[in-house]
């Protein structure tokens, strides 16, 4: 587990975080978001 944001690298320490699945061709890769990197994360795949 990564202890930071994978975008922003703010650390997480104690604080919650999700784990996003990243697709590539013929790879997947999981990392770690903090809780605003996520809401981002989501908007753009709404849209």
């Amino acid at each position: 587990m990564s202890s930071q944001c994978f975008y922003c690298q703010y650390p997480f320490e104690d604080e919650r975080f999700h784990y996003v699945a990243f697709v590539n061709i013929d790879s997947e890769r999981e990392e770690t978001l903090c809780k605003d990197c996520y809401k981002e994360w989501l908007q753009g795949i709404k849209e």
